[in-house]
């Protein structure tokens, strides 16, 4: 209590705003043509990311876009750490779906229909408000304690797993064909090879070279100090890229 008597206008400000402590002590030379690139990098980065992990949680892409660009502009404000990633994860888009899957297998309505993509969506934004009430209350009551008890085995066995699943359910933009969606290893390995026939070659190269042109930027970023910006710039240059080659050669057609 005598330590909150003792604040004054500015550290109150301080408290509610992270944001005005740090902007105060930003050193604008040696930290903004970084903090550009890492900003030019992060919004292009999460325009396809962000729709891709609409995709994953089974809603329409533009629900990746709204839940991307909030986060960003809110924790700018009221986070505290500067390392801290925030907005929509695989992860999380994977679990949504896969609750709301169970909720909906009840449901008698007609999959893909325009009341069951109705009824899915609803039920993904009323649980995406009931945990945005739950981190506020976690916060508010400093419950980050409660991580202690998770073992790391159990994390690093869940998050193994869930990135073994998301990567196969992601195998289908780079074949160019649809996969139906599972939280199941092997119904998702049945529904890639179910249709292999409708494999598109085209799809494929283009995948291959962006994942290839990533991992070459990364290393020679890693292996040339003097060439160290490349593996920040390594997204910014496949995205730019693959958008001139799919608008140059007309492969949307």
């Amino acid at each position: 209590c005598e330590k909150l008597r003792d604040y004054r206008c500015k550290d109150w400000i301080d408290a509610l705003l992270p944001m005005c402590k740090w902007i105060r002590s930003y050193d604008v030379k040696t930290s903004f043509v970084k903090d550009l690139i890492a900003g030019l990098t992060v919004g292009v980065m999460i325009v396809p990311q962000s729709m891709s992990y609409a995709k994953l949680a089974g809603l329409p892409v533009e629900f990746g876009l709204y839940s991307a660009l909030m986060p960003v502009y809110a924790y700018s404000m009221f986070g505290s750490s500067r390392q801290l990633a925030v907005g929509p994860v695989a992860l999380i888009s994977l679990l949504l779906s896969t609750g709301i899957d169970s909720i909906m297998s009840s449901s008698t309505l007609e999959k893909d229909s325009e009341a069951y993509n109705q009824l899915y969506t609803q039920l993904a934004v009323q649980i995406s408000f009931l945990v945005g009430i739950t981190n506020i209350a976690m916060g508010l009551l400093r419950l980050g304690f409660v991580t202690i008890f998770l073992s790391h085995a159990v994390i690093s066995g869940f998050t193994t797993g869930a990135a073994v699943i998301i990567g196969m359910s992601q195998v289908k933009y780079i074949f160019g064909y649809d996969v139906e969606r599972s939280d199941r290893l092997h119904e998702v390995l049945q529904n890639i090879f179910v249709n292999i026939s409708e494999f598109n070659w085209k799809t494929f190269i283009m995948g291959v070279f962006a994942v290839v042109l990533l991992v070459v930027m990364k290393n020679v970023g890693k292996t040339y100090p003097r060439l160290k910006f490349m593996r920040a710039l390594g997204p910014l240059t496949v995205t730019t890229v693959g958008i001139l080659l799919t608008v140059a050669l007309d492969l949307e057609s």
